[in-house]
Formats: structure tokens, C-alpha cells, sequence
């Protein structure tokens, strides 16, 4: 009996869903693609009946957590089914149907949020960290120096989440450096607060140690106004972080200026209330102030119009004798008659008074 004996050829082009091309491509990183498309090739090859995911991710310069992170991806976005099997192997079809549900809300959309950080690290194999460690100077030199910073031997968790910051959140080395730095010279040295550290700074955009060095530097200015105010926390939410960016930048205050509110605030309230700065800052920013020696005039403004509004209960009566005590100004100031006494003040200087 003759048989025939077909021969299998590779395609010499394959077709990609319109609709993944105009509604998907664009508004999706890299890695994903390049899993994606080198996947539904393979899929479209009739010589192709099974494969590895380490070969994969080894052919595509890739780690294999990262391969399956991609597909897990592409599952939840609907335009393709991928599931594991108890007997550790794959089910793996692509949809050539358009999704009903749309990559806008997809549950893993990019641009990527501080959550969905949090929640898709990869894990990363101890054999790959150590496999890593071997074949890149750049990371052995990373790790030690980690240690010198952190003043301990790193754990493999450690080194998971060390080398995460570079394959992951895509941080230069030396970003990583200085990051590391900056959280041991404020005694923070566990890793996950330095992890929470560094996607804070992806999140905000930081790509450079410039940039890093810059948002150290503001939040050094953030956390000494709220220590003046007799705060001590480690943290800043996002409402304080803008009242304090008002008053730097839209009112242009420097910040002694700043911290002198905060000195009154704490001596009139006896409490943190930045509530209670602002309004201080606010009549002075529409007092056109800009240094504490505008404060010292506005002060001396309103002692003079005190001394002036005050009558005697008795004309007869002899003035009490001046003591040095009554050279000191009092600090039970009344703002809404500052206020006003800073607007006639200023009025008098602009039309030539004293």
C-alpha cells in the first residue's frame, strides 16, 4: 500500500487581528507585544505542536516570570485564553474575535498605577537572580554595594526585589544606587520600604538621580514644616503636600517665611493645623510679603494702631509708669483687624505717608 507523506513548510507570513493592531499595539508596552506576536506566529505553524515557556522566554531575552506575566495579561484583556493545568502545563488559544471588553478597562491597563505595581512583581526563580549575578558585573556590583549601604548580607528575597528595581520598574543602576543611599542615611534599610520607596519615584515620574536628588530635596523642605508645626510623621499625604506646594510656589514664599507661621500657628493654636498657617500666610501673601522684615513692619503696624485705639477710662488719672516689659510686643494677635491695619498701611506708604 502507497502512502503519501505531506511536507510541513513555515509560513511565510502570518495575519494579525486588525482590530489587535489599531485598539491594542499602541497602548502597550514592549514585552507584552513581543510575547504576544512571536506566541500567535508559533500558533499559526503547522510544524508547531508544543513548547516550552523557558524556551520562549530564553528566545526572547526574556524571564520566564515575565513570559507568564504577559500571557496572564493578555488573558484578563480577553484576546487570548491562557490557563495553567495542574500537570504544570499550559492551555494556550488565541481570539481572532474583537473583545467585548475594551483594554480601557481591562483590569491590567497601562499606563501602570502604584497598585498594580505593588501587585505584579514578578517572581523571580533563585536560579535566575544567581544566573543574573554570574553573567552581569552590573548586578554582582549592584548587590555589594547594596550591602555596604544596608550594612548586612542580602537574603534572596532581598536580591529579588533589589533586581526588581532594574528589570521591572526599568531604574538605571545608578537611580538604584542613590536610591538605596537615601533610605539607609535615614536609617530605613528593610527592603520592602525601600521597594515602597522606589515606585513612589517611578510613579512620580523620576528616571535620573538629578531628578531623585531634586524630590529629596523638596521633601526635606515638606517634612520641616510639618516638624515645625510639631508633626513627626514619616509620611505626607497628598492634600498637605499641596497646601505646602501652594504656599512655595503659587505664593512664592521662602521658608523662613513659612516656618514663621508656623511658629504663630503653634503658639496661637497650640496644635498642627495647616489650616490655621494658610490663613496667616494668605493675609501676608495679600500683604505683599516677602521676608521677615515685612512681618516686622506689619507687626509694628498693628501695635501703633492698638496704642492708638486705646482710650483712657479716667483723663485724670495718671499714665501707668513704662517698664521694660511694656516693650514687648504681644502675640495675642487679632488677624482680621491685622488684615485691615496692613491695607491702610500700605495704602499710607504707596501715597507718601509715614
Amino acid at each position: 500500500m502507497a502512502y503519501v507523506k505531506f511536507l510541513v513548510h513555515e509560513p511565510a507570513f502570518v495575519h494579525l487581528p486588525y482590530w489587535f493592531i489599531t485598539d491594542y499595539m499602541p497602548k502597550t508596552v514592549g514585552g507584552y507585544l513581543k510575547v504576544y506576536i512571536y506566541l500567535f506566529a508559533l500558533s499559526n505553524s503547522p510544524a508547531q505542536t508544543s513548547l516550552s515557556l523557558e524556551d520562549v522566554a530564553h528566545e526572547l531575552d526574556m524571564l520566564y516570570s515575565e513570559v507568564l506575566q504577559a500571557l496572564k495579561y493578555w488573558d484578563k484583556a480577553e484576546v487570548l485564553h491562557f490557563k495553567e493545568l495542574p500537570t504544570k502545563e499550559f492551555e494556550l488559544n488565541f481570539y481572532l474575535e474583537k473583545p467585548k471588553t475594551s483594554l480601557q478597562t481591562a483590569p491590567t491597563q497601562l499606563p501602570i498605577s502604584k497598585t498594580i505595581l505593588s501587585q505584579s512583581r514578578p517572581e523571580y526563580r533563585t536560579e535566575e537572580i544567581n544566573l543574573y549575578i554570574q553573567d552581569s558585573d552590573c548586578v554582582s556590583k549592584l548587590f555589594k554595594i547594596a550591602e555596604q549601604y544596608l550594612g548586612r548580607l542580602l537574603t534572596n528575597t532581598d536580591q529579588k526585589i533589589l533586581y526588581s528595581f532594574y528589570d521591572w520598574l526599568h531604574m538605571p543602576f545608578d537611580l538604584i544606587e542613590f536610591l538605596i543611599e537615601y533610605c539607609a542615611s535615614n536609617n530605613h534599610t528593610a527592603m520592602h520600604y525601600i521597594e515602597k520607596v522606589a515606585i513612589s519615584w517611578v510613579d512620580a515620574g523620576i528616571t535620573t538621580v538629578e531628578q531623585a536628588k531634586e524630590k529629596v530635596t523638596l521633601d526635606k523642605r515638606y517634612f520641616k514644616i510639618l516638624s515645625a508645626l510639631g508633626s513627626s510623621k514619616s509620611t505626607i499625604t497628598l492634600s498637605e503636600r499641596k497646601c505646602i506646594d501652594k504656599w512655595l510656589s503659587a505664593y512664592s514664599f521662602t521658608l523662613e517665611v513659612i516656618l514663621e507661621a508656623c511658629k504663630r500657628t503653634v503658639m496661637q493654636t497650640n496644635k498642627p493645623s495647616l489650616n490655621y498657617v494658610d490663613s496667616i500666610l494668605v493675609s501676608w501673601y495679600d500683604a505683599k510679603v516677602k521676608t521677615l522684615d515685612d512681618i516686622l513692619l506689619l507687626d509694628k503696624a498693628y501695635e501703633s494702631k492698638k496704642q492708638l485705639s486705646a482710650e483712657p477710662s479716667h483723663s485724670s488719672k495718671r499714665p501707668n509708669k513704662m517698664t521694660k516689659f511694656n516693650d514687648i510686643y504681644s502675640h495675642n494677635w487679632n488677624f482680621e483687624e491685622l488684615e485691615k491695619l496692613e491695607s491702610e498701611y500700605i495704602e499710607r506708604k504707596l501715597n507718601g505717608g509715614t
